[in-house]
């Protein structure tokens, strides 16, 4: 099978490809945990350009959540966590990457998944350039938190911060936090 660009070659790489948006327009982000609050989320509008890979479900294989076989499983670092979903777009000059993660109410525990995720995304973008022949040249990432917030239900969107900072200055430390119900419909273009 010819490669046509990167976006091909995560397909072919990748087993935990979610959706993609030349053959669907919405994808819905599930959590499995029962104690989870924000258990459903769909993500309308894709792009025609668009990937989502279920990073966190994928790593799930015979039982044990792992990226890799190859690394150790003691849970000293966070190697073989992942965020949520992972949305990867393709434009004119190169890619452009969104890990998203839900939680519920009060947000925490995201950085070590965020980061074990974009080490993941790191590699998959060097087996495409070495082994596809099709470089992945990443030119934006973003982090988001979708999440629940029991003490001010009627809350929807990003929360504000007291100072301004750039809409582009995120990171797996300071992701942009959307507020949003169980159950909700969020646009693409919202969030990315």
């Amino acid at each position: 099978m010819a490669l046509t660009n990167g976006l091909d070659a995560i397909k072919a790489l990748t087993s935990c490809l979610q959706a993609d948006g030349s053959q669907v327009s919405h994808v819905i982000l599930e959590e499995k945990d029962p104690k989870a609050k924000l258990k459903k989320l769909t993500i309308s509008d894709l792009d025609s350009n668009v990937v989502v890979l279920a990073t966190d479900e994928g790593r799930k294989r015979n039982q044990v959540a792992c990226m890799s076989p190859l690394f150790s499983d003691d849970g000293k670092y966070d190697q073989n966590r992942a965020c949520d979903a992972v949305f990867i777009r393709k434009s004119d000059d190169g890619y452009q990457v969104c890990y998203v993660d839900l939680k519920s109410d009060s947000p925490s525990g995201f950085e070590g998944q965020f980061k074990s995720t974009q080490c993941f995304i790191g590699y998959v973008c060097a087996l495409s350039d070495k082994l596809c022949q099709q470089p992945l040249k990443i030119i934006r990432e973003r982090y988001v938190v979708f999440h629940t917030d029991s003490s001010d239900a009627k809350r929807y969107g990003t929360k504000t911060r007291t100072r301004f900072s750039p809409n582009d200055a995120n990171s797996p430390s300071s992701p942009k936090k959307f507020c949003v119900k169980n159950g909700d419909s969020v646009r693409f273009s919202e969030f990315f």
